[in-house]
């Protein structure tokens, strides 16, 4: 049990305030209010699992739509004792139930994660009472009447309302005109209940009727003529008949909402339950907190701590441990310089951890849970304290004491001061172990130098200090564990400006063993200051390295992704040029099959026809080949060797070359039975017969290059036309000039004869219309002369 006072000390009440603040509604503001430690540990471990679920909630999707939900409680326990319920109340019970269902809707959208979060699961126990919200949003208008439509008998009374209305206006509007000398103004007005006309008093037998009022000056009465009193009478009936009919409605509804009673009490506590939850979460978010590892062995440490009450700007995060290998820790330090804060620090994030609230620290930072927490925190903050200051504090150490035991955490501020120091200082030990027998897990701020001695030689017990920056005269505020803390006060009178002869004779006054010890701890306070920055610098340089590790993982799998997506996307384009090639083909021989029922089977144009049109789909499906591989060099000029063996890469074609390349880098290979001409950087140097028989082996060529190869061997650099008629040379020289420029070959030579020349002329003809043809001249001397033609083709 936490006891009140121990909760304001340590000002957890107003944490309590920001948390109730962040509620949505007054039901979860409520739930807020009346947060404090829970009694058992489990109860905060699950409390701690809820704030966060909140936390992912908030983080993934956003806070939750409960704006317009009312606390309705009152009116479902007033419906509930059959009270009738006003429109009012009914148009805070439809906001409500309409709050429901977008609190449904949201959840239904957002809880498709593969665990679903506490909290949607929780919400989706909500009942929306989808019936009952439309009955209400048709029958109750605003805060103070129903529709008409609320009952059909409402409608026809308000609908023959009206028309008596209208009938009353109507002989009244008469009146108006017919007797507009008599009225003081010519208006109708109403005067209980009933319509009446004011008319002069002077002219008060001009309108026969009942007076209803008179004016405050008695100038004015207000008649109701006797033409509309029978009228009058009539809206008076229909009125109380509208109100019976308005109550009828109205007991209805309460009784429904009655009947629902645990139906709406049970959403009214879900409802606060989530808005609870939620303003958790957003605290943790606001204060950037972060989920503390809760234990119940007494074992606390904190990683740069900061007092939520105490703004980020200004607020030094602290180290703080206890409960590992110490239970008591002893914090000297100067005033003002952080050792109350520290401690507030302790003991309000462990209360705020047992609330099942999120700490302001670095993740893995541990707490305890404790089930007694007991402080003695004073305001005063100076050595000086009186006597009845000195009373109170003694009042509240003996009754910590008197209830100390194991499971205890006690906070205690400037133990021992307000009286003689060496009077105090042994007081203080003497308590300290007295806790320290009881088991209890004790944190005390001093100024005695004999606590610091009595915490270095006490096993079970630690020296921690708030660091001191002699240099600006001013507080780090740091908390150093391990280290006693020293008084700077000649150091900070130094510096002020006093005489050093009043301070070196200061100094003659202190034992050489109380300067020794100052000494020796001074030195060690500088040891773990550049202990503590070597250990921040390492710290970082671990941060550094995770980052660049999990950027250079992130990237990785970015890359493996993306290689993923492109071989899915190769395979597809292959797929679908495959598909297409194949389309192509089976068009091509069906074409065929066609013509060559309708020709003659011999018809040179048919096969010239089919040889080109294979020859496209060839070039239309051809795939471009990498760039060579490393090892795989371009051949230079000085690297070929005249009758070696070499392949031409696009061609597929393995060849002797007879001729060194020419001024263009132009090759003859020679291959068989024909000559072809390669650029250099098409060729390689050819495997082994062996290897190639075993490479070939392995993979057999595909049918496109298979087709290709098969047109290259056949090829030739020269056709002989000598002794053929002229369709048949013209037919086979449509054949070879596409053999030869699927082979690549150019120029070629075509011996027709010099004879009658109509061969020639034929060829000549023949040629000038070929699109496969750049130019063509006669052969020259050496070449055959007029009875060969050469020709350029285009192989582009």
């Amino acid at each position: 049990m936490i006891l009140e006072k121990t909760r304001k000390t340590l000002e957890f009440d107003a944490v309590i305030r920001q948390l109730s603040d962040l509620a949505a509604t007054a039901p979860g503001r409520g739930l807020c209010q009346a947060l404090v430690p829970l009694s058992s540990f489990d109860e905060s471990l699950e409390a701690l699992a809820e704030t966060e679920d909140a936390l992912l909630r908030l983080i993934k999707f956003g806070e939750l739509p409960l704006s317009g939900v009312n606390d309705i409680r009152p009116s479902v326990r007033r419906a509930r004792t059959e009270a009738v319920l006003d429109c009012s109340e009914f148009m805070r019970i439809a906001a409500f139930l309409r709050a429901l269902e977008r609190i449904l809707e949201e959840v239904r959208g957002d809880g498709r994660e593969e665990t679903p979060l506490r909290i949607h699961e929780r919400a989706l126990e909500l009942v929306p009472l989808p019936g009952f919200l439309r009955r209400l949003e048709q029958s109750v208008k605003d805060d103070r009447e129903l529709f008409d439509q609320a009952s059909d008998t409402l409608f026809n009374i308000r609908v023959k309302l009206r028309e008596a209305q209208a009938a009353v206006r109507r002989e009244l509007d008469k009146i108006l005109s017919q007797k507009a000398d008599a009225l003081q103004e010519p208006i109708i007005t109403i005067r209980g209940g009933r319509f009446v006309v004011p008319v002069r008093s002077d002219r008060r037998g001009q309108v026969r009727g009942i007076v209803h009022d008179t004016s405050a000056s008695g100038g004015t009465l207000f008649i109701e003529p006797m033409a509309v009193v029978e009228l009058n009478n009539k809206i008076r009936e229909l009125e109380s008949a509208e109100e019976h009919e308005i109550l009828v409605i109205l007991q209805e509804l309460s009784a429904i909402v009655a009947n629902q009673y645990q139906v709406f009490m049970d959403n009214v506590d879900l409802v606060a339950g989530l808005d609870f939850a939620m303003a958790k979460a957003k605290l943790a978010s606001r204060m950037d907190a972060s989920l503390p590892i809760l234990n119940a062995k007494g074992e606390i440490l904190l990683r740069k701590a900061r007092h939520p009450l105490i703004d980020r700007d200004r607020v030094v995060p602290i180290d703080f441990e206890l409960g590992k290998s110490f239970n008591t820790l002893v914090i000297t330090g100067p005033n003002t310089g952080g050792k109350t804060v520290s401690l507030k620090t302790c003991g309000l994030l462990t209360l705020m951890a047992m609330a099942g609230l999120f700490i302001p620290a670095r993740e893995r930072s541990e707490i305890a849970w404790f089930e007694r927490v007991e402080a003695d925190i004073g305001d005063e903050q100076s050595i000086e304290q009186n006597l009845s200051t000195f009373s109170s504090h003694m009042r509240e150490i003996i009754r910590i004491t008197d209830e100390a035991r194991p499971g205890t955490l006690v906070l205690l501020d400037e133990l021992g001061a307000g009286t003689d120091p060496s009077e105090g200082a042994a007081l203080a030990i003497a308590i300290l172990d007295h806790l320290k027998a009881r088991g209890c897990h004790t944190v005390a701020t001093t100024h005695y130098r004999e606590l610091k001695g009595y915490a270095m030689n006490e096993e079970g017990v630690e020296n921690a200090c708030c660091e001191f920056d002699t240099n600006t005269l001013r507080p780090t505020y740091k908390l150093l564990i391990g280290v006693p803390g020293v008084s700077n006060a000649f150091a900070i009178s130094s510096r002020l400006g006093l005489s050093p002869r009043i301070i070196d004779s200061a100094r003659t006054l202190i034992s050489e063993e109380g300067t020794r010890f100052e000494d020796l701890v001074s030195a060690i306070e500088q040891s773990h200051r550049e202990a503590s920055a070597m250990e921040e610098k390492i710290r970082k340089l671990k941060e550094e390295t995770e980052d660049v590790r999990t950027a250079l993982e992130d990237e990785r799998s970015r890359l493996e992704g993306e290689r993923a997506r492109w071989e899915e996307k190769a395979r597809e384009e292959a797929t679908a040029l495959l598909d297409a090639a194949r389309s192509d083909i089976d068009k091509l021989l069906e074409d065929l099959k066609k013509e060559a029922r309708e020709t003659r089977p011999a018809d040179h144009r048919l096969a010239s026809e089919a040889r080109g049109r294979l020859s496209a789909i060839g070039k239309k499906y051809e795939v471009k080949r990498p760039a060579l591989k490393g090892g795989e060099d371009l051949l230079s000029p000085d690297d070929l060797l005249l009758g070696e063996s070499y392949l031409s890469k696009s061609l597929g074609v393995t060849g002797i070359v007879r001729e060194a390349p020419d001024a263009k880098g132009q090759v003859v290979l020679e291959a068989g039975t024909f000559r072809v001409t390669v650029p250099l950087t098409d060729l390689q140097k050819a495997r082994p017969k062996k290897a190639e028989k075993t490479r070939r082996s392995k993979a057999a060529p595909s049918a496109s290059s298979q087709l290709r190869s098969d047109i290259v061997m056949r090829a030739g650099t020269e056709l002989m036309l000598l002794g053929k008629r002229v369709d048949e040379a013209l037919g086979l020289l449509d054949q070879f000039l596409d053999e030869a420029v699927l082979a690549g070959l150019s120029p070629v030579r075509i011996v027709h004869g010099k004879g009658t020349g109509a061969l020639r002329k034929a060829t000549h003809e023949t040629l000038t219309r070929d699109r496969r043809v750049k130019s063509f001249r006669q052969g020259g001397d050496g070449e055959g002369g007029d009875g060969v033609t050469v020709a350029e083709l285009d192989l582009s």
